[in-house]
């Protein structure tokens, strides 16, 4: 019993340090998402002011499809965090949906191909655009990186009190001048700028980490950048098509994703029970019943009865009668005429030869025989041979008639 006690001792640690060792060496861990996604949880992520976002606004959602497919209507926000592959084309369609009556507030480092914004390096703004100047510019932005700016905000865009400052990790600047209205500033130039197009308005922001889960609560971060979202919308749209989550447009993308998902089992479900309840997809075979009493087989074992028992008299005689039936249907001949009546009214309407041929099949009727049995029939039988040729001839005349 000791032993006994010792074995499952032994068995339960080696299966706890299986279990240990397999997940020390096989660790589970999260996944590394991108930067700047609405629904990660990371520091790098936005989806603390997503949430936050969802309770002052009607709706909230992703917009995972090409900007050219953004919905028809005016009063809705498309937001881009750091979007990256933004064709000219792109930008068209988004231009042309902001003056429908749409806004968009995009977040970039370094807003590129947007031609109403133009950017800067910090050092640059007013100084020449020598080789020192340049470097100088650069050891400045790596110096801010670190450091907390003091941030000016335009008087009617928020009403915070108090010293601003924030981490401004971007060596960029907006160009001063210009048709757009300054939001923020730090000491090296524009941070936020707003443009109105149309019957709306697009706002550019270069500082996308104030948006991350990280940061967001850091410094004067949240106070400048909530104020762009306290207007109300209709809609408010978080751009994850740029962000490498897009899909195309089709027929089940206008359905969600779970009722796409409890579709297709529902459909798996109602296929399986259709197989266990054995439908059949395939052709369907005749029974061989059928077959045996009314089809060739049948035919076959008739003609192996005649041969087995030596009736080959017998079968000859109902080729003979079924051929007088075809030419009284056809001719109208008694079906008790002779053969010599037959040939003469064969004449014209067939050949010499067939003719001689149906007098013949007609004038060799099988031998009669009586009842002395299956013996005496074997004994006055015709040869095989003979019973073969016959049958031919007798077929091919009556075919020949049929078709008449």
């Amino acid at each position: 019993m000791r032993g006994l006690n010792k074995l499952h001792v032994g068995l339960a640690l080696s299966i706890l340090l299986f279990l240990a060792l397999g997940y020390w060496l096989v660790k589970p861990k999260h996944p590394d998402q991108p930067p700047y996604l609405s629904f990660s949880a990371d520091i790098d992520g936005t989806k603390a002011w997503k949430e936050l976002l969802s309770t002052k606004q009607k709706a909230v959602k992703e917009w995972r499809l090409n900007w050219k497919n953004l919905p028809n209507g005016e009063a809705m926000l498309l937001v881009a965090l750091q979007p990256s592959a933004v064709t000219k084309a792109d930008r068209e369609q988004l231009l042309g949906w902001v003056r429908k009556g749409n806004d968009v507030v995009l977040f970039d480092r370094k807003p590129e191909g947007w031609e109403p914004w133009g950017t800067v390096l910090a050092g640059e703004i007013g100084k020449g655009s020598t080789e020192e100047s340049t470097k100088e510019s650069a050891k400045e932005s790596t110096e801010e990186r670190t450091s907390v700016s003091t941030i000016r905000v335009s008087p009617d865009y928020t009403p915070a009190e108090g010293l601003l400052t924030g981490r401004v990790d971007t060596p960029y600047r907006i160009k001063p001048g210009g048709n757009g209205r300054v939001l923020f500033e730090d000491e090296h130039g524009v941070l936020a700028s707003r443009i109105e197009e149309g019957s709306g308005s697009i706002t550019v922001v270069l500082t996308p980490n104030w948006m991350q889960n990280g940061t967001i609560d850091q410094e004067s971060h949240f106070a400048l950048i909530w104020p762009l979202f306290a207007k109300s919308w209709d809609a408010v749209w978080v751009d994850e098509t740029h962000h490498g989550f897009g899909t195309k447009a089709g027929l089940l993308a206008v359905y969600p994703a779970w009722l796409v998902l409890a579709s297709s089992q529902l459909g798996l479900a109602l296929l399986l029970w259709l197989w266990l309840r054995g439908k059949r997809f395939g052709p369907v075979y005749t029974p061989r019943a059928w077959t045996v009493r009314r089809g060739d087989e049948g035919v076959h074992a008739v003609a192996a009865w005649y041969e087995r028992l030596g009736y080959q008299h017998e079968a000859l005689a109902h080729q003979q009668l079924f051929l007088r039936q075809l030419l009284h249907q056809r001719w109208g001949l008694s079906p008790s005429a002779s053969a010599l009546q037959a040939a003469e009214a064969a004449h014209g309407r067939m050949s010499e030869a067939q003719a001689a041929q149906l007098a013949r099949l007609l004038e060799e009727p099988p031998a009669s025989g009586g009842s002395a049995g299956p013996r005496a029939a074997k004994q006055r039988g015709v040869s095989t041979q003979a019973f073969v040729q016959r049958t031919r001839e007798m077929g091919e005349m009556i075919a020949y008639l049929e078709k008449e």
